[in-house]
Order: structure tokens, then sequence, then C-alpha cells
């Protein structure tokens, strides 16, 4: 493969070089006065091709400069702008961290509200069972128990069995027939009373006694 040929670098100065060694020396050997007007010529033209020549550098160095101070302010208003996105991302970030954040707090808060609510629930369940066995008391000792005044019916209002009663100042109590017309016991007393009913009892009639209440 042949070597390849050096490219040639554009020199302003090797075209006047050799024009400019012709110029004689003035202080060796005395020269025509119309050799020295066109040495003149010549050096003055050259002098002129090289101001252009330099002008033309000066102003290409200038070009540069000012491509390379555009170039540099756009490189630092790109360096603006991406500053900016990275505290857009640093924020974006920051607001995810705060999100995920107030999700693990809601979650926790959730956690804490179910077990309120599993402790609620069996505590409403305790309540329910306890007010039950309250009432289911409250039944019996209603069904065992009847006023101090008052005519009950036996069977529907009072069950067959002994009551006792505190009694009470001229306490009084009867036991009668279906009808109520026909006594079969009663008593009047000052002290506590005791009522045996019997199946066969009609009516219990009380007055001016305590409560009475089922005690066999």
């Amino acid at each position: 493969m042949p070597p390849r040929a050096k490219s040639k670098r554009f020199d302003p100065f090797s075209r006047w070089l050799p024009k400019l060694k012709r110029i004689p020396n003035l202080r060796t050997k005395r020269t025509p006065v119309l050799a020295l007007v066109a040495t003149g010529a010549v050096a003055a033209t050259a002098i002129a091709t090289l101001g252009v020549l330099l002008a033309g550098q000066v102003g290409a160095t200038n070009d540069l400069q000012a491509e390379f101070t555009s170039k540099s302010d756009n490189y630092d208003s790109l360096r603006t702008d991406w500053g900016k996105q990275n505290d857009t991302i640093s924020g974006l970030r920051s607001k995810v961290g705060a999100s995920e954040l107030r999700e693990e707090n809601l979650a926790g808060a959730e956690a804490a509200l179910s077990v309120r609510d599993a402790e609620l629930t069996a505590r409403s369940s305790a309540l329910d069972t306890r007010e039950g066995a309250i009432k289911g008391a409250e039944d019996v000792v209603a069904a065992n128990t009847f006023a101090g005044d008052g005519t009950f019916r036996v069977g529907t209002d009072v069950q067959p069995g002994t009551y006792t009663s505190d009694g009470g100042s001229n306490c009084y109590w009867a036991r009668l027939n279906a009808t109520g017309d026909d006594i079969i016991d009663n008593e009047l007393s000052s002290g506590p009373a005791v009522i045996t009913v019997q199946s066969s009892d009609g009516l219990i009639k009380t007055s001016r006694c305590a409560p009475f209440t089922k005690s066999g």
C-alpha cells in the first residue's frame, strides 16, 4: 500500500518571504531609485497583505471566542436546568417518602382500629351475655315475687309454693277461691308474713305488706 501524501498546511508567509529576501541591503551597495521604489511597493503590499491575513485570523479568533462563549452560556444554562431537575426529583422523592410514611401510619392505625374493634365486639358480646343473665335472673325473681298490695291469680300471676315477706304495719293477706267470694285462709300481722299457696287456690290478695318472695 503506497504511503499517504502529507497534507500541506497553508502558510500565508511562504508566498512573500522570497520577495522580501530579494529586497537589497541598502547598507552594502547602492541601489537605483526605481529599484528602491519598487522594493518599497513590494514591502508595502506584503505588509498590507499580512495585515489582511492577520485581521482575518483575528476575526476568526473572535468568532471562535464568541462561539465558545455561546456554548459556555448554553452549558451553564444546561447545568442550571439540570440542577432544577435534580431539585424537582429530590422534591418528588421527599413526597414519595412522606406518602409511604403516611401509608405506614395509616396501616398501623387501621391495625390498631381492628384490634380495638375486636375488643369492643368481645366486650359487647360479654355485655349481651351479662344482660341476658341479669334478665334471666330478673325473670326468675319476677316469676317468684308478687307485690304486697294487689290481687293475683294462682297459676298465672303466682305459682304454688311458700312465699315470705317482711310484712308491715297491719299486713293482710288472704287465699281465695277462683271467684274471690270465699276465703280459704287469711292473716293480719305487724311482722313478717308467710303464705303457702296451694294449686287449688284461685286468688291471692295482699294489702299493706312488703313484696312476697318464693322461698320454697
